[in-house]
């Protein structure tokens, strides 16, 4: 959300005359009142993103491949040898039968004992030795083991604690520009400012998405409303005039454009008070982005969590270390895109000016930051054009007041 302060530039052109009205001059921009050297680097951090899967449970090995059938039984010899014996014995046989019978026939001669016959006798009959085969081994069942059930464990999301001090989006690095310029449509009226204001998210939605990825979030372009004086969003009831502000409901930027339009209808005519009201435009539709940013990395959500679990007071800081934040990835755009933008000269100052007065000064409670600390985080944006600068959740307490 958006927290001006006065509204309208520093008075007087660039550089400022002597005289000023109140609330006095815009002082001469010098940094941030101390040089807040970052956050601390986190190499080892832990990764976000989905745990790694089980590993590629196979088949278990089976036999090789390459096994062949046995050889077939070798037919045997013994029928070829069995059989000339038989006819053999048999002639034999029926010679020595004839011989009796003609012995018997002769009455001058007793029947000798018979002789033993010359012939060996045929051996008992003895199966032929059977080739001797190795005993095939009992076929071995083997029991298959069963792999033990893989369980599917899902790694605990990081706590919220570390989800806004250790998010990826600090490693995203310098981001490059993408070639945005600035529009050129100017507030004549609720459509121009539309117009204006959604050239910038373009130029936004082109910038944002490889860091949100590496993150380990999905880029959404967010939507755009233009109001003017109050809107009513699924996140709250009616916000007041000059307020814009997002939603992370519906993932819409509510740009309340009726203040610019009046301003501009009334002064747009001066230079550097046009050059002022065009950077505000700017600088506020890319800080609701940088809610956006926070969002769809996960860091808005955990804020909030952290908020409902605290006590008032540290709830509070927890809110302006998420605003400044999202002013500082903000910056992180224009700064990346200054020379395409064409942000230098009177339009450099008046944004610095515009940093150097908004905050809590301005506001009901002090839950976006004071005017003392706005500046560090907006120039340490632009100065880096990386996120990593932007680590507002693990900066010293002195630095979110």
């Amino acid at each position: 959300m958006s927290n001006q302060g006065p509204y309208g530039p520093p008075p007087g052109q660039y550089p400022p005359p002597q005289q000023y009205p109140n609330p006095g001059p815009p002082p001469q921009y010098a940094g941030p009142p101390q040089q807040y050297a970052g956050p601390p680097q986190y190499p080892g951090g832990p990764q976000y993103g989905p745990p790694p899967g089980p590993p590629n449970w196979g088949p278990p090995q089976g036999p090789g491949f390459g096994f062949s059938p046995p050889p077939p039984r070798k037919k045997s010899k013994a029928p070829f040898i069995v059989v000339p014996l038989v006819l053999l014995f048999g002639a034999v046989g029926l010679f020595v039968v004839s011989s009796i019978l003609k012995h018997n026939g002769d009455d001058t001669t007793t029947q000798p004992e018979p002789a033993t016959s010359a012939y060996p006798t045929e051996p008992a009959t003895t199966s032929a030795p059977a080739t001797t085969r190795p005993t095939q081994p009992a076929r071995t069942t083997t029991t298959r083991t069963t792999q033990p059930t893989q369980t599917h464990t899902t790694a605990a999301p990081p706590s919220d604690n570390v989800m806004v001090t250790k998010n990826r989006i600090y490693k995203a690095g310098v981001m490059k520009s993408v070639n945005c310029r600035e529009p050129g449509s100017r507030p004549t009226s609720l459509t121009n400012a539309r117009k204006y204001y959604a050239t910038v998210l373009i130029c936004l939605d082109r910038f944002w998405p490889g860091q949100v990825k590496a993150a380990g979030g999905r880029f959404r372009p967010p939507n755009l409303m233009i109001f003017s004086g109050s809107a009513t969003s699924p996140c709250g009831g009616g916000v007041g005039a000059g307020i814009s502000f997002y939603c992370p409901t519906n993932q819409m930027i509510y740009m309340e454009a009726g203040s610019d339009v009046t301003f501009w209808r009334k002064n747009g005519n001066v230079s550097y008070q046009s050059d002022w009201v065009r950077m505000k435009m700017a600088d506020t539709v890319a800080h609701e982005f940088g809610h956006h940013v926070q969002n769809m990395v996960g860091i808005l959500t955990a804020s909030w969590n952290l908020r409902y679990a605290s006590s008032q007071t540290k709830a509070l800081e927890i809110s302006r270390r998420t605003e400044l934040q999202a002013s500082c990835f903000g910056n992180v755009f224009l700064g990346a895109n200054r020379s395409s933008f064409g942000i230098s000269g009177d339009k450099r100052y008046q944004l610095q000016w515009l940093h150097s007065h908004q905050g809590d000064e301005y506001g009901v409670q002090p839950d976006h930051g004071s005017r003392a600390v706005y500046p560090i985080w907006t120039n340490a944006g632009w100065t880096s054009r990386s996120p990593s600068s932007c680590n507002t959740f693990t900066a010293p307490a002195s630095y979110v007041r």
